[in-house]
């Protein structure tokens, strides 16, 4: 119980930050765009049955980058290596730009 009382205490103090400035809530959705991205890269992997460096063999690059990849807190991800990792998994990779109300696009990458 003492955990939800945490979380909603936290989630009262991100709400209040985020009606207040602009710039809390861009950074705060940049944070949540890069965790997306992390987890996109680490369920690629365990879904192809791999560990970092068997990965890491396969796009030519170190456990170290895999693993760095894989962290929320990394904000480097390339389109360039987010499509070498689906190519070596199995994955097809789609980008998908919108702007309201008129833009939606969806273009397959691999």
């Amino acid at each position: 119980m003492k955990r939800a009382v945490q979380h909603d205490r936290h989630s009262e103090v991100v709400e209040k930050h985020a009606r207040k400035s602009a710039t809390y809530r861009k950074a705060f959705e940049r944070t949540l765009h890069q965790i997306d991205l992390a987890l996109l890269v680490r369920e690629m992997r365990e879904d192809a049955g791999m560990t970092q460096t068997e990965l890491a063999r396969k796009v030519g690059t170190t456990q170290s980058v895999i693993a760095r990849l894989e962290g929320a807190e990394y904000a480097g991800h390339s389109l360039s290596m987010l499509e070498r990792i689906a190519t070596a998994c199995g994955v097809a990779l789609k980008l998908h730009a919108e702007k309201k109300p008129n833009f939606d696009r969806e273009v397959a990458l691999a």
